[in-house]
Protein backbone atom coordinates (compact mmCIF):
# COMPACT_ATOMS: atom_id res chain seq x y z
CA UNK A 1 0.00 0.00 0.00
CA UNK A 2 1.32 3.39 -0.99
CA UNK A 3 1.11 6.48 1.17
CA UNK A 4 -0.60 9.51 -0.25
CA UNK A 5 1.49 12.54 -1.20
CA UNK A 6 -0.03 14.46 1.67
CA UNK A 7 1.03 11.79 4.16
CA UNK A 8 4.57 11.90 2.80
CA UNK A 9 4.72 15.67 3.27
CA UNK A 10 3.46 15.36 6.81
CA UNK A 11 6.13 12.77 7.60
CA UNK A 12 8.85 14.90 5.98
CA UNK A 13 7.64 17.95 7.88
CA UNK A 14 7.63 16.06 11.21
CA UNK A 15 11.16 14.73 10.59
CA UNK A 16 12.48 18.17 9.67
CA UNK A 17 10.76 19.78 12.65
CA UNK A 18 12.19 17.21 15.05
CA UNK A 19 15.67 17.71 13.59
CA UNK A 20 15.28 21.44 13.91
CA UNK A 21 14.02 21.34 17.49
CA UNK A 22 16.25 18.60 18.87
CA UNK A 23 19.25 19.04 16.59
CA UNK A 24 19.65 22.77 17.21
CA UNK A 25 18.97 22.80 20.92
CA UNK A 26 21.15 19.83 21.87
CA UNK A 27 24.47 21.73 21.86
CA UNK A 28 22.96 24.62 23.79
CA UNK A 29 21.49 22.40 26.45
CA UNK A 30 24.96 21.31 27.55
CA UNK A 31 26.51 23.63 30.03
CA UNK A 32 30.17 24.55 29.87
CA UNK A 33 32.52 25.49 32.65
CA UNK A 34 31.22 28.38 34.75
CA UNK A 35 33.16 31.57 34.13
CA UNK A 36 34.18 31.86 37.77
CA UNK A 37 35.94 28.50 37.72
CA UNK A 38 37.92 29.19 34.52
CA UNK A 39 41.63 29.88 34.95
CA UNK A 40 42.62 33.52 34.76
CA UNK A 41 45.15 34.31 32.02
CA UNK A 42 48.38 35.98 33.12
CA UNK A 43 48.04 39.72 33.36
CA UNK A 44 50.53 42.09 31.70
CA UNK A 45 53.18 43.67 33.85
CA UNK A 46 52.04 47.06 35.18
CA UNK A 47 55.44 48.58 34.38
CA UNK A 48 54.90 48.03 30.66
CA UNK A 49 57.95 45.82 30.34
CA UNK A 50 57.62 43.05 27.81
CA UNK A 51 59.20 39.69 28.56
CA UNK A 52 60.22 38.24 25.24
CA UNK A 53 62.63 35.44 24.65
CA UNK A 54 65.85 36.69 23.11
CA UNK A 55 65.88 36.64 19.36
CA UNK A 56 68.24 34.51 17.34
CA UNK A 57 69.93 37.65 16.01
CA UNK A 58 71.40 38.52 19.41
CA UNK A 59 72.88 35.05 19.86
CA UNK A 60 74.04 34.49 16.31
CA UNK A 61 77.65 34.37 15.28
CA UNK A 62 79.00 37.96 14.95
CA UNK A 63 80.35 37.17 11.50
CA UNK A 64 76.90 35.99 10.41
CA UNK A 65 75.37 39.20 11.74
CA UNK A 66 77.94 41.27 9.88
CA UNK A 67 77.19 39.41 6.65
CA UNK A 68 73.46 39.89 7.12
CA UNK A 69 73.92 43.60 7.81
CA UNK A 70 76.15 43.93 4.74
CA UNK A 71 73.66 42.15 2.49
CA UNK A 72 70.66 44.15 3.71
CA UNK A 73 72.58 47.42 3.52
CA UNK A 74 73.79 46.64 0.00
CA UNK A 75 70.25 45.99 -1.26
CA UNK A 76 68.84 49.13 0.40
CA UNK A 77 71.75 51.29 -0.84
CA UNK A 78 71.29 50.02 -4.40
CA UNK A 79 67.59 50.91 -4.31
CA UNK A 80 68.37 54.40 -3.00
CA UNK A 81 71.02 54.92 -5.71
CA UNK A 82 68.57 53.87 -8.43
CA UNK A 83 66.08 56.49 -7.20
CA UNK A 84 68.59 59.28 -6.56
CA UNK A 85 68.08 62.29 -8.84
CA UNK A 86 64.74 61.05 -10.19
CA UNK A 87 61.40 62.75 -9.92
CA UNK A 88 59.54 60.72 -7.29
CA UNK A 89 55.93 60.66 -6.23
CA UNK A 90 55.23 62.16 -2.79
CA UNK A 91 54.88 58.77 -1.10
CA UNK A 92 58.08 57.56 -2.77
CA UNK A 93 59.92 60.65 -1.51
CA UNK A 94 58.92 59.76 2.05
CA UNK A 95 60.10 56.17 1.62
CA UNK A 96 63.33 57.40 -0.02
CA UNK A 97 64.11 59.81 2.84
CA UNK A 98 63.23 57.24 5.51
CA UNK A 99 65.44 54.61 3.85
CA UNK A 100 68.38 57.05 3.72
CA UNK A 101 67.84 57.87 7.39
CA UNK A 102 67.79 54.16 8.29
CA UNK A 103 71.02 53.61 6.34
CA UNK A 104 72.63 56.40 8.36
CA UNK A 105 71.46 54.70 11.56
CA UNK A 106 73.03 51.45 10.33
CA UNK A 107 76.35 53.25 9.81
CA UNK A 108 76.15 54.70 13.34
CA UNK A 109 75.40 51.27 14.84
CA UNK A 110 78.29 49.69 12.90
CA UNK A 111 80.63 52.41 14.13
CA UNK A 112 79.99 51.41 17.75
CA UNK A 113 79.87 47.71 16.82
CA UNK A 114 76.24 47.30 17.91
CA UNK A 115 75.57 44.43 15.50
CA UNK A 116 72.11 43.43 16.75
CA UNK A 117 70.85 47.00 16.30
CA UNK A 118 72.63 47.36 12.98
CA UNK A 119 71.01 44.14 11.80
CA UNK A 120 67.56 45.24 12.86
CA UNK A 121 67.81 48.66 11.24
CA UNK A 122 69.40 47.25 8.07
CA UNK A 123 66.57 44.75 7.74
CA UNK A 124 64.00 47.57 8.10
CA UNK A 125 65.87 49.63 5.49
CA UNK A 126 65.88 46.70 3.07
CA UNK A 127 62.17 46.06 3.55
CA UNK A 128 61.33 49.73 3.15
CA UNK A 129 63.52 50.14 0.08
CA UNK A 130 61.70 47.32 -1.68
CA UNK A 131 58.68 49.59 -2.05
CA UNK A 132 60.61 52.35 -3.86
CA UNK A 133 60.12 50.74 -7.26
CA UNK A 134 62.83 52.63 -9.19
CA UNK A 135 64.25 50.56 -12.04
Amino acid sequence: MRASPRTRWVVVFCVLESLLVFGCTAPYSRRGVPIDSRPTPPQPDSTGAVNRPPSDATHADPQTLEQRVAADTLVASAAVKRCAGRKLLPDQEGVFDETRQLLAEVRDAIAIKDWPRAGSVARRARQLSSSLGCR
